[in-house]
Formats: structure tokens, C-alpha cells, sequence
């Protein structure tokens, strides 16, 4: 009986997969962080437009406002400032996620690699074993035709 094929990197090639999974983890993770840092960078604008709205509004007023017109005008610099800090930190975030998801490409087509080196040694392994087999037939095709050949003349001698 023939032995059952085993690709000598399996354990490689499990471990590979696994490294390609937790890259995969990790990209996603960082995917979904910049998602919502991007989210709160947009609340902050939104914030910002409003605040720009009510002082336009305060400013058209004729009453004495200018107290609340400086404090509108830091809570604007002040969100301005906020949404720089966002952009930034969102500006290192997007280089950590291209990081990331280069980290995963090549997790994967090391993986990707060992499996096609696994094909091709099963394929190997099979060729093997159809060629072991085909000679076990003919050899029993051999040895039957020596029977055959054997019984005949022995019949040959009888008469």
C-alpha cells in the first residue's frame, strides 16, 4: 500500500497562514481606526461650520455682542486647531494602514508560494505513484504470462 502523501513545510505552511490572518486582523483593525478618526474630524467641521454660521449671524446683529462674538471667535480658532491635530494624526494613520496592508501582501504571497510548492509536490507525488503502480501491473502482467507460458509447455510435455 502506497504511503499517504505529506508535504514536508506543512507546519511552514500552517504557520504562514496564520501570520497572513493576524496581517489581514491587522489591517482591518487599522482600516476601521482611521474610519473613525475621520469621523470625528468631519463632526469637528461640522462643528466648525455651525459656530462660523452663528457668528456671521451675531456679527449682522446691532446689538453691543461682542462678547459673545470673542468667544465664538476661540472656540472657532480653537476647532480649527483640533481639526489640523485630526488631519494629522488621520495623515499618519493612512501610512500606518498602507503599512499594514503591505504587510499583508507579502504575508500572503509567502503563503501563496508554499502552497504552489505544495501542488507541485503533490502532483510530483502523484506522478511517482502512477509510474510505482503502472510497474506493479505490468509485473503482475509478466508473471502471469510466465504461468501461462509455463503451463503450456508443461501441457506440450503431457502429450
Amino acid at each position: 500500500m502506497a504511503k499517504k502523501f505529506q508535504f514536508r513545510l506543512e507546519v511552514v505552511l500552517t504557520e504562514r497562514k496564520r501570520q497572513e490572518e493576524k496581517r489581514l486582523q491587522e489591517w482591518t483593525l487599522a482600516r476601521q481606526v482611521i474610519g473613525e478618526m475621520i469621523k470625528v474630524c468631519e463632526a469637528l467641521k461640522a462643528r466648525l461650520r455651525l459656530a462660523m454660521t452663528e457668528a456671521t449671524d451675531l456679527a449682522g446683529l446691532k446689538h453691543n455682542v461682542a462678547a459673545n462674538l470673542i468667544s465664538m471667535e476661540h472656540f472657532i480658532t480653537g476647532t480649527k486647531t483640533k481639526i489640523g491635530w485630526k488631519e494629522r494624526e488621520i495623515e499618519r494613520a493612512e501610512k500606518l494602514v498602507e503599512r499594514k496592508r503591505l504587510e499583508y501582501v507579502a504575508a500572503s504571497q509567502k503563503r501563496k508560494t508554499l502552497e504552489k510548492l505544495k501542488e507541485s509536490k503533490l502532483k510530483e507525488y502523484m506522478l511517482i505513484q502512477k509510474k510505482k503502480e503502472n510497474k506493479a501491473l505490468d509485473d503482475i502482467y509478466v508473471m502471469r504470462g510466465m504461468r501461462f507460458s509455463v503451463e503450456e509447455e508443461a501441457g506440450e510435455m503431457v502429450e
